[in-house]
């Protein structure tokens, strides 16, 4: 049987250690019994204890330099240990071989790379270390910025994560793993701009953040873009416009919908790529509550992004 390989990446002491230590110490992710082999090539100051590692069936080889880290080794390794899912902590001054990346064997493939970022010395590495900082983050699936604070700007963060990794999935957290509380609240644009340009990557937490708060927006000039998903029965002028996100693969999305009234639909076909702009206005929905409906005012063609499913963060 395969096991699963996860890759922790992120500068020494950013918290690698302590996302490992906290993933084995999560029931819903262990099996009880389940054999672990956790490879490190680096120690920060945080350590893991012969103990702590008995009691998680948990192995661990060191290594001292990178370049050992080969195929042979890897046979070697699952020959010794049979591990059920292999952790890999990796030195974050080294770039992440090809071998982690494409060309691990069928029974040890590469399921998720984890990255922690230390949010208080992010922006002083970002200058000098930059290239150290792009390789440690170009590949993540997950980003933990870690150590949080109310000084902490999130869209200074999430401004450069993004353009080195516009996919990844970021998280804030404060110190200890408690929930971050920052100045601007993560959200990756200025609910207070006279118009609140929307970009492709921003419009998941957007509509988030519009669904759960709807009388945020009222009378908010907005500009969105996405596609022409449905036209609602008996309106002329109205349709929902959407992005589709993710559940767990292109064949299983779920769309993320806002009407728009006021555009001609009858020059539109279903699919079709669209900027609109317009007033955001809250509205009662059947069953209590509120939704946001756009008044569009101006309608375009827009191309359809690259990346056209939304994420999260």
């Amino acid at each position: 049987m395969a096991a699963p390989v996860y890759l922790f990446t992120g500068f020494l002491d950013s918290g690698k250690t302590t996302l490992i230590k906290d993933t084995l110490n999560d029931p819903s992710f262990m099996d009880e019994g389940s054999r672990t082999l956790l490879l490190c090539f680096e120690q920060g100051e945080t350590e893991y204890g012969e103990t702590f590692l008995e009691e998680k069936n948990t192995f661990v080889e060191y290594f001292d330099n990178p370049e050992d880290f080969t195929a042979e080794k890897i046979h070697e390794l699952d020959t010794i240990y049979h591990p059920d899912q292999v952790f890999i902590e990796w030195n974050g001054t080294v770039a992440i071989p090809d071998l982690l990346l494409s060309d691990m064997p069928d029974y040890w493939p590469l399921v998720q790379i984890l990255t922690t970022v230390d949010a208080s010395t992010f922006e002083m590495y970002m200058g000098p270390l930059r290239s150290m900082m792009f390789e440690q983050l170009r590949y993540s699936d997950t980003i933990i910025c870690n150590r949080c604070d109310e000084n902490t700007s999130a869209s200074l963060l999430r401004g450069n994560i993004k353009a080195i990794n516009r996919r990844g999935q970021i998280y804030y957290e404060g110190y200890f793993g408690q929930p971050a509380i920052m100045k601007d609240n993560g959200l990756p644009f200025n609910i207070d701009d006279p118009i609140l340009d929307i970009k492709d990557e921003d419009y998941g937490l957007w509509y988030m953040d519009a669904s759960e708060n709807p009388q945020k927006y009222a009378g908010k000039e907005v500009i969105l873009r996405g596609f022409y998903a449905e036209q609602l029965p008996g309106y002329k002028q109205t349709m929902i416009l959407g992005r589709r996100a993710l559940v767990c693969c292109e064949a299983d999305t779920s769309l993320c919908g806002i009407t728009v009234t006021g555009v001609k639909i009858w020059e539109l076909e279903i699919g079709d790529w669209v900027e609109v702009q317009g007033v955001l206005k809250p509205v009662p929905i059947e069953g209590g509550g509120e939704t946001v409906v756009l008044y569009a005012n101006r309608i375009a063609r827009y191309p359809k992004p690259e990346e056209e499913f939304v994420t999260f963060s």
